[in-house]
C-alpha cells in the first residue's frame, strides 16, 4: 500500500513539472492576463525574465566574437551549405538506417564493411561541405578573432546536424564520429 501511494505521489510530482508552470496557474497566463500569479507579463516565471537558450549558430556566433555584419554574412553562408548538404544528409540517416539493419540482420563482414564505407563516403562529402563554409566564414574574421577559429569548428559541424523532425542544424551534437 505504501509503495502504490509512493508511486503515485511520483507520478503527480512529475506531471505537474511536465506542465511546465507549476501549481496555481490561471487562464490569462499565456495571453499576457495575471492569472493570479506572475507577473501580469505573459510569463509564468513570477515575473522573472526566462532564460532564452541558445541556437547552436548563436553559439558558434559567440564563439567567434563575430559583429553584427560577420555574423550575417556567417548565417548566409551556413545557410547555403546547410541548402546543399541537405541531400547527404537524408543520405547518412539512410545509411545509418542500413547499418543497424546489417547489424541486427546477422550480415555478413563483408555486407556490414560496404554498408559502413557507404556512411563514411557521405560523412566525408559532408564534411567536405562544412569544412568549405567554415573557410568562407574565416575568411571574414578579423585578427583578433583567428585565435579563436580552431575551437569554433565543432560547432561548426554541429550546425549540419538534421534533428528528427528534419529542420536541418539544430540538434548540436556531432554526427557518428566518436
Amino acid at each position: 500500500m505504501f509503495i502504490r501511494l509512493l508511486l503515485t505521489a511520483m507520478m503527480a510530482t512529475a506531471l505537474a513539472f511536465a506542465q511546465g508552470g507549476g501549481a496555481g496557474g490561471g487562464m490569462g497566463d499565456d495571453m499576457g492576463g495575471t492569472g493570479g500569479r506572475g507577473s501580469g507579463m505573459g510569463d509564468d516565471t513570477g515575473g522573472m525574465p526566462r532564460m532564452q537558450r541558445q541556437s547552436p549558430f548563436d553559439i558558434f556566433a559567440d564563439r567567434l566574437k563575430l559583429n553584427k555584419d560577420q555574423k550575417t554574412e556567417a548565417l548566409t553562408v551556413v545557410g547555403d551549405a546547410l541548402k546543399e548538404s541537405a541531400p547527404l544528409r537524408q543520405q547518412l540517416m539512410q545509411a545509418k538506417l542500413d547499418i543497424a539493419k546489417a547489424m541486427l540482420g546477422g550480415a555478413s563482414t563483408d555486407d556490414l564493411k560496404k554498408t559502413m564505407d557507404a556512411y563514411i563516403s557521405v560523412d566525408a562529402q559532408v564534411t567536405g561541405l562544412e569544412t568549405k563554409a567554415f573557410a568562407k566564414v574565416c575568411a571574414t574574421l578579423k585578427p583578433n578573432q583567428q585565435g579563436k577559429a580552431a575551437s569554433a569548428f565543432e560547432l561548426m559541424a554541429g550546425l549540419f546536424i538534421a534533428p528528427a523532425g528534419g529542420a536541418g542544424g539544430r540538434s548540436g551534437g556531432r554526427r557518428g564520429r566518436n
